[in-house]
């Protein structure tokens, strides 16, 4: 979810102003339609009492308790908190403006940098080192600040357990060290949702011919490194994003070749992990020694498994559906005994040899070229994403649209409009129609939810 700052300049500059929202904050109609400068009782209050803090730690900000009512503008501190590397970014919001469905935040970049989680020994060291630069660079101190961070989310805290340092971003501790009224964080996803607001016509791809409800309820669902999905539901205009734990739901196969890749997936995660021991354990089962295995009699193991009391592995949709799932899809077919005979050796040679996490990009990659293995394993994937999308349409009926995200998706857009896909996402029974009556979209944008996380940001100005 990265994006370059000229072209998210280039955007603010080409976006149309958006209309007002119906009421401020309080409650009271606009005069004359017409927004004025606002903040909530609760906002201002928190800015006085964090003034003097904000000057011990050598942050200028104004000593007025209504500075943010009566100075020309607001700033707002946002941030997109991933495993690895993590954006804020500064920005300065026009006195009044309040963030409404259909539209880019309206103000100015003042500041934005990616650091490398791994550089640093906490996460406040960041924002400091990032308030520090922005201040440099001609920025203020942050009215609120919103985080969008990978992971759960409990009592406005999260833990980073990859990062080597073991970070623990902690919203009510950032607000008090930093001298931020209100620090919030959001579920990475969440910010996905919220970011769907800020979409322009151009950066979707309408998928089927239905006609969006206003106000109904939105859903998204995006692959990438993981399987995430959310819903949006509004109340007087304003849209509000839930987290959803979907992804986690159990895979369900559709054909005989998904049934057989749901043991596959059993086995290797009840005995083993990497594709190097697959073709370890799986070797009993090669009976002509030819790198194949008889998949009837995996089948019937796994069955014997299962009669024998024991546990196999649970297995999530994420577990298909995600960046690794294509490489584990393609492990399954490589010792199929229908399609194992049928691998490039070249190209197998390589996926071996390559990074686990590269694997995926090099089975999206011999697809491209025609490759007969990687091409039924992406045709897998796209049947799997496609259930699980329509899944998603008959939980949430989200006749306000139901948006696809992610950067599998806005890198392969041709997969979504597969007929693999398609006919899997619309394949629901006595549904189907119902799920064909809700508004599919693609989602071409890959910085979906650090938007949303400047999105939230501006709308904690007036709440």
């Amino acid at each position: 979810m990265l994006r370059a700052a000229a072209a998210w300049g280039a955007r603010l500059a080409a976006a149309a102003r958006p209309a007002q929202p119906a009421r401020l904050a309080s409650g009271m109609p606009y005069p004359g339609g017409t927004a004025t400068a606002f903040a909530s009782p609760r906002t201002l209050a928190a800015a006085a009492a964090a003034a003097a803090a904000a000057a011990a730690a050598g942050v200028s900000v104004s000593s007025s308790p209504t500075a943010l009512a009566e100075g020309q503008e607001n700033l707002v501190m946002s941030g997109d908190c991933g495993g690895t590397n993590t954006r804020l970014i500064l920005f300065r919001v026009k006195p009044g403006y309040k963030a409404v469905k259909g539209t880019v935040p309206e103000g100015k970049v003042v500041f934005e940098k990616k650091y490398q989680n791994a550089q640093y020994k906490s996460f406040t060291e960041v924002c400091q080192l990032f308030l520090k630069e922005a201040a440099a660079a001609g920025g203020g101190a942050p009215s609120v600040c919103c985080l969008a961070c990978a992971g759960g989310i409990k009592d406005n805290t999260v833990s980073f357990t990859n990062v080597k340092e073991g970070w623990i971003i902690d919203g009510k501790h950032l607000s008090k060290t930093l001298a931020i009224p209100r620090v919030e964080l959001i579920n990475d996803f969440v910010a996905q949702g919220y970011g769907l607001l800020t979409l322009q016509p151009h950066e979707v791809i309408k998928i089927n011919d239905a006609t969006p409800k206003p106000g109904a309820p939105i859903a998204c669902v995006g692959a990438g490194t993981g399987l995430g999905e959310c819903f949006l539901t509004s109340s007087n205009g304003e849209y509000t994003c839930f987290p959803s734990e979907g992804g986690h739901a159990e895979f369900s196969p559709r054909s005989e070749i998904t049934t057989e890749l749901l043991h596959f997936m059993r086995k290797k995660l009840t005995e083993f992990g990497t594709p190097e021991k697959i073709v370890r354990v799986f070797s009993k089962w090669d009976t002509n020694h030819d790198g194949t295995i008889d998949i009837k009699e995996f089948t019937k193991a796994v069955s014997d498994l299962d009669l024998r009391g024991l546990r196999p592995k649970r297995i999530s949709i994420e577990r298909i559906v995600s960046g690794p799932g294509i490489a584990d899809i393609y492990d399954f077919l490589r010792l199929h005994w229908a399609y194992g005979p049928l691998v490039d050796a070249e190209y197998d040679a390589k996926y071996v040899q390559a990074e686990h996490f590269n694997r995926s990009a090099i089975v999206a990659k011999c697809a491209g070229e025609g490759k007969l293995v990687c091409k039924k394993a992406i045709d897998i994937f796209n049947e799997c994403y496609g259930s699980e999308v329509g899944v998603a349409a008959l939980k949430w009926l989200p006749y306000g649209g139901l948006y696809i995200s992610g950067g599998i998706a806005a890198k392969n857009p041709s997969w979504i409009k597969s007929d693999e896909f398609l006919h899997a996402y619309a394949d629901k029974g006595r549904m189907s129609v119902l799920v064909n009556s809700v508004p599919l979209f693609l989602v071409l944008t890959e910085d979906t939810g650090e938007r949303g996380a400047l999105f939230y940001a501006v709308q904690m100005l007036s709440s």
